[in-house]
């Protein structure tokens, strides 16, 4: 029998083995230890193997008794109890059919529409900067990047400079993911144009004082999250956008995806560009969409486009 304690800091360490950023290993050991004092001062349950499928569904009732939590929220900390049976299956501390996760089904969640930018508000926002100064045009780069590639804030960040090569760029994602994103023609031009301004603004440095990374302060450290943030609320007010778009990075994200999609792209590449696991996270994005995108989308695509019908003879 093993002590579910010594299980999750089993797993621990083979997340950071992995390579896992701190940040998830972290928030996974929070949601593991929440779970694990329920199901030992809750339940008297010590060893994972007396854990069963009814235990979970108590550990979820819980959490409803709560009230504070979403579906959504409790979907979240079961994907990561999943992720932990799922190791312990793999390393054999439990066998496949005593996983305890193996029938839980989430919760449904309620489905809501994502407001995001529109295509005008997006011009006024990467407008509003005049080009004038080093932060100037970085800015708009970032801008440009959040808008064109759907990258997170924190992916954005971590760009250095052995990332960028002439066509793509590596984005370093959620959960040690790696994937490519590519550089468009808008991108290219304000690149060379940010990155003659940051040759010039930084030649006077050694070149141990210029972190590694792509976008830098003015200090020539590497730009912060919450700076990014910043950068875009700003000028979000300055665009006069709507009081319903949040004005986060991530509403970029979600402006990137439903504009793609309008384009219509499949939502299986859309999933690889994004950095998605599965395509049920990418989907979500096609309920922001209008039915009449959605009917436009489908004659550009309509499978007969291109082929020779020829017309019957009378």
């Amino acid at each position: 029998m093993t002590k579910i304690n010594e299980l999750i800091d089993d797993f621990r360490i083979n997340q950071e083995i992995q390579g896992r950023v701190k940040k998830y290993v972290d928030l996974c050991m929070f949601r593991l230890h929440r779970w694990e004092s329920f199901i030992v001062n809750g339940l008297g349950i010590t060893e994972v193997e007396d854990v069963t499928s009814l235990h979970i569904k108590k550990y979820i009732q819980d959490r409803q008794s709560v009230g504070s939590e979403s579906n959504s929220t409790i979907n979240n900390n079961l994907a990561t109890l999943k992720v932990f049976f799922q190791y312990l299956v793999d390393e054999e501390f439990i066998n496949e059919q005593d996983n305890p996760l193996r029938k839980i089904r989430n919760l449904k969640e309620e489905k809501k529409v994502i407001v995001t930018f529109n295509d005008d508000e997006v011009s006024r926002i990467i407008n509003d900067l005049k080009e004038e100064t080093y932060s100037n045009v970085r800015d708009k780069l970032i801008l440009i990047f959040l808008f064109d590639t759907g990258i997170r804030a924190s992916e954005l960040c971590s760009i250095k400079n052995v990332d960028v090569v002439r066509r793509h760029i590596l984005i370093h994602g959620k959960g040690s993911k790696q994937r490519l994103v590519y550089i468009s023609n808008i991108m290219r031009k304000y690149m060379r144009k940010y990155e003659e301004l940051k040759r010039e603004r930084f030649k006077k440095k050694l070149l141990e004082e210029v972190e590694d990374y792509y976008f830098l302060d003015q200090s020539a450290v590497k730009l912060s999250r919450s700076r990014i943030n910043k950068i875009l609320k700003e000028h979000c007010t300055n665009a006069g956008v709507r009081k319903e778009v949040r004005c986060s990075p991530h509403d970029c994200r979600h402006y990137f995806a439903q504009k793609q999609l309008r384009n219509g792209i499949d939502v299986y590449s859309l999933s690889r560009l994004m950095g998605h696991f599965d395509t049920q996270i990418t989907s979500k994005y096609l309920r922001g969409l209008e039915q009449d995108d959605v009917l436009q989308i489908g004659r550009l695509h309509s499978p007969l486009n291109g082929l020779k019908i020829r017309h019957a003879s009378t």
